[in-house]
């Protein structure tokens, strides 16, 4: 049976046909997890609103709910789920999903005929029973969702539901006597919980049972210590009766020949007692999960052969982690173990025939006895290990046609192989290793440099890890240079990790070298793979596509073939652990991450190309990004008011060339996902083109940025990639420049800083009149009035904003003309004249709907809102606010739809539905403080003050008559200032 379609069990996860699908964001995906908590069963608009919105839900908190339901059942669609199921009921929804669908519904199904097998006695169909239930479980219950207060019934009970499962299972596992497995799972219980004295006396028992008489005594005497220690009592009566029981055993000794040398004798007199293990690590750390688990898997080799193949990145500790598990398991392999070295790595990996040879010694065959052919070597390998329990270590194996002549056929033998290679044809359970948590990291770090040096430096040991990627060899190194230069602090060691292209130096320690064991892996690539590895070193520090990489590698292939070699030579990149395929990205594009100390590695290779080579793939990104980002925004649903580079002779509908050209239909389809997928490159982007000496490609991919940027709310991007650029201008004068000025401006404008947008706006209006653009003259006029409009200036604002929707008319823009007609409107909604205003935002609005601009559109209708209040016309005023909340809410402008709420709240605060008021206006000030908007911040403040002193909660509504004050004296706005300053003053003369 597969994967079940909808998993609960753990991080909430939707699958089709084995592929994970993305379920839009938090809120879509908190409202399906309640749907499915409670699948076939109704759930009201009312629960659903407080699970999405706990604090208090908005205006439009149904109409989002419908939006969230209809994204549930386009996403399931468009993978192939049938969303039939998922049902419009009056006042709320519910999902009809199949029993096996659900990984919970399939939990309970197994639970009850695990419970139905125990109760008839059928112990073995019920281990299996509960098997099946438990290993659904990946995690607590929707453990990557906010929580609700509304699912805590639901999570808690199968949260009890499981342990007790678990319980039930350890109780069936004892009577069948399975006591490898039943062990492992007692320790691992009891390490959780180890105050639980059934657990602790199921552990005496089962080790007593077993024949392990010793341990049984220790596990029973540290029962006795954790119990005194944590309670302050003695065990029960029930584990002191089997701790009294395993006190008196005594174990029948078995009678066995030994041989002068110390092995135990067949009864032919062949030693098969042999250990060829390496000697573990003295201070090995870490890696507790994974040791758990391989335990685990080891212990279930009494009934078949098990095989468990470890592979893993350069460093990453695999053949430490295989030789340390395998010390810990050799109980129980009493026969021997055997440990062989592969040679994977090495210019010449072991022939198999040989390894045969060799292990075949090792179990007391003589050499004479060796068969010639491997097959025959092969065959009586699985003949000598069948009936007997061996653990076999295969360390850095070249891949599974290595390693399967190696393998036991039947018997109770257990093989652990080590690879930097996924050897995804070996019969085996497979395991990946990577960086250690931060945790286990630190610890080891501790465990080498001494835990004193860290207590006195933990800031430092952070900042170390985070520069050796906690990689268990990476950070061996480091622990091993603190302990040798005692003068150092581990901020010291911090320092020297800084910088990247110096970090490999530092990270060695005598024969330990994370540059050696990089280059050892890199030696091995076939040429495309190789040449994919040190594109990663021209690429930003960030998890990119395959297109991207494809790009990078620069192949002379056209588009598809390049982009076919780049993801072939991916994949291999990927099976030997040198990349990380991390899913893929909103667009459905799979996305690859590098890690750190490997890409410093496929840096320096990257570096080692001649001058020429580096700067042509660098241009080839930029190119490729910087068309594509045009693509994007010429299919973006709002239009930006600015000027795009290059301002003349542009041709949004070209997309990239060469494998770039692969991505343009998913660009355009949703643009701004992949602009958020993609903003962190971007931005490194236009820096790699200025250190290039590319000022007027950096130029253009900047100001084709501002669109998404402005619509997103990221400001310090904003001004980053803009204010790089102007100073890399020695003198702005052409409408490049004007035009990353007139964006300036508008940053400025936002941040409240008028003076300085004015001087942008004016600057840049003068440059594009210089430079004979009248389109960019219009769009900087536009600005330049707001300005005037923001400062009271209504005259001048009214003849700035006439003369920019005269230049909009000139060059027939007429995206332009609604923006210029609307702000006239606002200037006539300032002198409280609507009929004036009226025309004005009429002719914006019927632009907006026509050119299908929503965002300018949602934009017109807050001022039509405005109208409306001025007519006195709540009602319409508030619907008008209400469609503008939701268009910006469907476009996710965070930034407009605060604006938007403000208003709603304002409105009805003066309609005397404070409840409403408080969660709208509290809602937009978080959203506005997070996004810098001070002046927005002074007047949501205020409308606060107003609410709390209506409510009469007196000292709250000083608290925000002061903030709002405060903030108004810093803009400078002293009539605003004067006039909240009154509001104080009369708070303070009221009774009480």
């Amino acid at each position: 049976m597969g994967e079940p379609t909808f998993g609960l069990l753990g991080p909430l996860r939707v699958w089709a046909g084995g592929v994970p699908v993305r379920i839009g964001g938090p809120k879509p995906r908190a409202a399906l997890a309640t749907l499915l908590l409670q699948p076939g069963r109704f759930v009201s608009v009312d629960v659903l609103t407080e699970v999405l919105w706990p604090g208090g839900a908005p205006p439009s908190a149904v109409a989002n709910v419908r939006t969230y339901v209809r994204t549930l059942r386009r996403a399931l669609s468009a993978a192939g789920i049938s969303a039939a199921g998922l049902r419009t009921e009056p006042s709320g929804y519910a999902f009809d999903v199949a029993p096996d669908d659900v990984d919970m519904l399939l939990f309970e199904r197994h639970l009850d005929r695990a419970r139905a097998a125990r109760d008839r006695g059928d112990d073995v169909a019920a281990l299996h029973g509960y098997e099946s239930a438990l290993g659904l479980w990946r995690g607590g219950v929707l453990q990557d969702v906010p929580a609700s207060v509304v699912w805590d019934p639901g999570v808690t009970r199968l949260e009890e539901l499981r342990a007790t499962a678990v319980d039930e299972c350890l109780g069936v596992r004892l009577r069948l006597r399975d006591y490898a497995l039943l062990l492992a799972e007692l320790r691992s219980r009891l390490t959780e919980d180890p105050l639980r004295e059934d657990l602790w006396r199921m552990l005496v028992r089962a080790l007593h049972d077993s024949g392990r008489t010793t341990e049984a005594r220790s596990a029973y005497a540290e029962a006795e210590r954790v119990l005194a220690a944590e309670l302050g009592t003695g065990p029960s009566r029930p584990l002191r009766d089997v701790g009294e029981e395993v006190g008196g055993y005594r174990a029948r000794r078995r009678a066995a020949a030994v041989s002068p040398t110390g092995y135990a004798l067949t009864g032919g007199g062949t030693p098969i007692s042999v250990c060829q293990l390496p000697m573990d690590v003295p201070d090995f750390t870490g890696r507790t999960a994974e040791i758990a688990a391989l335990e685990r898997l080891l212990a279930a080799a009494d009934r078949r052969p098990v095989v468990v193949a470890m592979s893993g990145p350069p460093g990453s500790g695999k053949s430490a982690l295989t030789v340390h598990v395998a010390h810990r398991a050799r109980a129980a392999f009493p026969d021997g173990q055997l440990f062989v070295d592969l040679g994977g790595l090495s210019d010449r990996p072991r022939d198999p025939a040989d390894v045969l040879a060799e292990m075949l010694r090792g179990l007391g065959v003589v050499d004479s006895t060796v068969p010639a052919e491997r097959s025959e070597r092969a065959a009586l390998l699985r003949t000598r290990l069948a009936q007997r329990r061996f653990l076999v270590v295969l360390d850095d194996a070249a891949g599974g046609a290595q390693v399967r002549p190696l393998l036991p056929g039947t018997g109770g033998s257990a093989v652990l192989v080590s690879s930097r290679h996924r050897m995804p044809d070996l019969p085996a359970h497979h395991f990946s290793l990577g960086e250690l948590p931060r945790g286990e990291a630190r610890a080891l770090l501790g465990a080498v440099a001494g835990p004193d040096l860290l207590d006195a430096d933990a800031a430092g040991a952070d900042w170390s890890l985070a520069g050796s990627g906690s990689l268990p060899l990476a950070v061996r190194i480091a622990g091993s240079r603190l302990a040798g230069r005692r003068t150092w602090t581990a901020a010291t060691l911090a320092d020297l990790l800084q910088d990247e292209r110096g970090r490999l130096d530092q990270l060695q320690a005598g024969g330990l070298e994370v540059r050696a064991s990089a280059e050892l892996s890199y030696r091995h690539l076939p040429a495309a793979a190789a040449t994919a590895f040190r594109a990663f070193g021209r690429l930003p520090a960030e998890p990119v596509g395959g297109w991207l990489v494809a790009v990078a590698m620069g192949g002379a292939s056209g588009g598809g073939t390049a982009a076919a070699e780049a993801a072939e030579a991916l994949a291999t990149l990927a099976d030997r652990h040198l990349v990380e395929a991390v899913g893929t990205d909103a667009l459905g594009l799979p996305r690859y991450r590098m890690h750190d100390l490997l890409r410093c590695y496929a840096r320096e290779l990257a570096d080692a190309d001649t001058f020429t080579v580096r700067r042509r793939q660098q241009l080839r990104i930029v190119d490729a990004l910087t068309a594509l980002v045009r693509a994007a925004n010429a299919a973006t649903p709002t239009r930006f008011l600015g000027v795009f580079g290059p301002p003349a002779d542009r041709d949004d509908s070209a997309g990239p060339a060469g494998p770039g050209a692969e991505v343009v239909r998913a660009v355009r389809a949703r643009p701004v996902e992949w602009f958020e997928t993609e903003r962190r490159i971007l931005v490194a982007t236009v820096e790699s083109a200025l250190r290039l000496g590319r000022v007027t490609q950096a130029a253009d991919l900047a100001l084709e940025l501002a669109s998404f940027f402005d619509l997103r709310g990221y400001y310090g991007d904003w001004l980053r990639t803009h204010q790089l650029v102007l100073d890399a201008i020695p003198a702005p004068s052409d409408a490049r420049a004007a035009a990353l000025l007139r964006n300036i401006g508008q940053l400025h404008l936002y941040r409240d800083r008028y003076a300085d947008a004015r001087t942008s706006f004016a600057w840049a209006r003068a440059i594009f009149k210089a430079a004979g653009h009248p389109a960019g003259e219009a769009v900087a006029a536009a600005g330049e009035g707001s300005v005037h409009r923001i400062l009271g200036d209504l005259d001048a604002a009214l003849a700035t904003f006439t003369d920019a929707l005269r230049g909009f008319r000139e060059v027939g823009d007429r995206h332009g003309e609604a923006v210029a007609r609307s702000a006239i409107g606002s200037v006539w909604l300032e002198r409280r004249n609507p009929r004036a205003a009226a025309s004005w935002l009429d002719g914006a609005l019927g632009l907006a709907r026509d050119l299908g601009d929503r965002h300018r559109e949602a934009q017109v209708r807050r001022r039509v809102a405005v109208l409306h209040d001025l007519r006195g016309e709540p009602d319409l005023a508030q619907a008008e606010l209400e469609r503008a909340l939701d268009i910006f809410g469907d476009l996710a402008d965070t930034h407009c739809a605060a604006y938007v709420q403000e208003s709603i709240g304002e409105l009805c605060l003066r309609r005397g539905n404070a409840g409403q008021a408080a969660a709208l206006l509290a809602g937009a000030l978080a959203v506005q403080r997070q996004l810098g908007d001070r002046r927005a911040e002074a007047s949501l403040a205020c409308l606060l003050g107003e609410l709390h002193r209506t409510t009469g909660r007196e000292q709250t509504a000083r608290h925000y008559f002061h903030r709002s004050l405060s903030t108004w004296r810093r803009l400078e706005a002293h009539d605003r200032a004067e006039s909240v300053h009154a509001k104080l003053r009369a708070l303070r003369s009221g009774p009480g």
